[in-house]
């Protein structure tokens, strides 16, 4: 079978090596492909190397579209909430978020986030914020490089686990479900509500014996956080990893609806992966966010240096070329000359027919890269127009650690307000004062020291230098 589209996922899960891939060409998907390989950083690198090459061959699958999963336990991960207002400014927003959550110069992340769908007409914009040390993800893909494997895409393995649940269901509306993720040392918990990750957090198993104490209290600890209303429940809960089914029979008395995560699956597994479906079940999810169309939860940590830049027209090529191929098997079945005459008219009717379509391609490619022009040069103007984000990032830049912005606030004209708490608040006049952005900075109301904190609240006034 020749499949015009395919995804290989990667999970380093403790010291094995996890692959599973998924081809398609326009159907969900078929599991193809799976290999574990134990302890392989333990093994010679010839060893592992071949190992994974003979993967790759055995059902001809392409390198170009390889997805990485980092566990949750190595990703520091937030849901953030931003007025309607900051949406065109919304990247340089995330961004200053991110940077503040770097404790040192020295200790750099890797980040990347996506925009959760919201209702009509909502005031709010929801953001998932996933961000990995720089030192831990480069560990990961210098390990990888050493067998030839570039990823195209990083991204948690909990979120592709959402991917592989939610993207196509129609059923999600109104209703919550639990993804749990069982591994060797520990349990990552997922929380899915009206289609949208609401919860995604990890725990340790513990020394218990079971999963069932473990489990429960991680369920708990899920449910205290997505806050149910009094007429809500838990639609169902979906387990994965090797321990599911083993956990779902220890916790079966207390939670009644509770499934393994292999039931879920839309896509078709041959007799021979079966027994690998519940194992695989993060890798398979990798796989099927680098094969699904627009998979609502696109996260890649992979820094834009590193990243594989492709666009759909690459495969324009590849659907003219499995259209031929068809033809031709097509014509197996006749006689040599019936054959030649029956093939010549096909391929003669599909070159007319595709020429057409290939012009229009062409032709949108030409105004797509146009509207990018456009769109950049937009976006560079409405960047320099807006001087909330500089001045955002001079006060960061001169507040000390120690003191913090409790309310801002900038008008038309310039005027500037600011409130806050911090233990000197009147050592920070001359150091905003010092400041080529700032002038005119003057008290606003009494100072008072704050009984819960001891530290001394404050408001200032001040202008924009313009």
């Amino acid at each position: 079978m020749i499949y015009l589209r395919g995804s290989v996922g990667i999970e380093i899960r403790g010291e094995d090596l996890l692959l599973a891939a998924l081809q398609s060409n326009f159907s969900p998907g078929v599991f193809t492909a799976f290999r574990r390989i134990t302890g392989f950083s333990q093994k010679p690198v010839e060893d592992v190397r071949n190992s994974i090459n003979a993967f790759f061959k055995s059902k001809g699958l392409s390198r170009d579209n390889i997805i990485l999963g980092i566990p949750r336990s190595d990703l520091i991960q937030r849901h953030l909430d931003f007025p309607v207002e900051v949406e065109e400014n919304l990247k340089q927003v995330v961004q200053y978020q991110a940077q503040s959550f770097e404790p040192s110069e020295e200790e750099r992340f890797y980040f990347d986030f996506v925009t959760l769908k919201d209702k009509p007409g909502a005031k709010r914009i929801s953001v998932i914020l996933a961000m990995v040390k720089k030192s831990i993800l480069d560990e990961r893909l210098r390990q990888l490089r050493v067998f030839d494997i570039r990823p195209a895409r990083v991204m948690a393995g909990s979120l592709a686990m959402a991917n592989l649940f939610v993207h196509g269901r129609k059923d999600l509306a109104g209703k919550t479900f639990i993804l749990a993720n069982l591994t060797a040392t520990g349990i990552e918990i997922v929380g899915i509500r009206d289609g949208s990750v609401v919860y995604d957090d990890g725990t340790l198993k513990g020394d218990s014996g079971t999963w069932k104490k473990p489990l429960l209290g991680a369920l708990g600890m899920a449910l205290s956080k997505i806050r149910l209303g009094p007429d809500e429940t838990i639609e169902k809960v979906i387990l994965a990893g090797d321990e599911a089914e083993t956990a779902r029979q220890q916790i079966q008395d207390e939670i009644g609806d509770c499934e393994l995560i292999a039931k879920e699956f839309k896509f078709e597994t041959p007799q021979e992966y079966r027994l690998h479906l519940q194992e695989a079940s993060i890798p398979l999810g990798l796989a099927y966010s680098g094969i699904a169309r627009r998979p609502p939860f696109a996260i890649n940590l992979l820094p834009a240096a590193l990243r594989i830049r492709r666009t759909r027209w690459i495969y324009v090529p590849a659907v003219i070329l499995g259209l031929i191929i068809l033809l031709l098997l097509a014509g197996l079945g006749f006689r040599r000359m019936i054959q030649e005459q029956m093939l010549s008219r096909k391929l003669d009717r599909e070159i007319e027919n595709l020429q057409a379509n290939v012009d229009r391609v062409k032709a949108i490619k030409s105004q797509s890269e146009d509207l990018e022009k456009k769109i950049q040069i937009l976006e560079d103007v409405l960047s320099r127009q807006n001087k909330n984000l500089e001045v955002l990032r001079e006060l960061t830049s001169i507040i000390p650690p120690e003191t913090y912005l409790t309310a801002y606030s900038m008008n038309r004209e310039g005027a500037i307000r600011i409130s806050g708490i911090g233990p000197a608040p009147e050592a920070l006049v001359s150091q905003l004062e010092s400041s080529p952005l700032l002038k005119e900075v003057k008290q606003s109301g009494n100072s008072y020291v704050d009984p819960s904190t001891q530290k001394i609240r404050f408001t200032f006034e001040l202008k924009l230098e313009k």
